[in-house]
């Protein structure tokens, strides 16, 4: 991802998906051993985490088409 828009940070996004990937790995895990309540608190702390992905995402393109996105 970092080296297809210069606007990217390879070692941020390298960041950003080890951490998505550790959380998803023990939402599984706690989802398979029936850790309900575990599951729920790891998901919390999922969708905040996929969220800033998103906004790094976005801020990447908007600043790579700037004329895109101009009114």
């Amino acid at each position: 991802m970092g080296r297809i828009n210069p606007y990217w940070s390879k070692e941020q996004w390298r960041s950003m998906l080890h951490e998505h990937l550790r959380l998803l790995t023990k939402e599984v895990s706690s989802r398979l051993a029936k850790n309900y309540a575990e599951n729920i608190a790891i998901n919390d702390q999922i969708e905040p985490q996929a969220l800033m992905m998103a906004d790094v995402m976005t801020n990447g393109i908007v600043q790579q088409f700037p004329s895109a996105f101009q009114h």
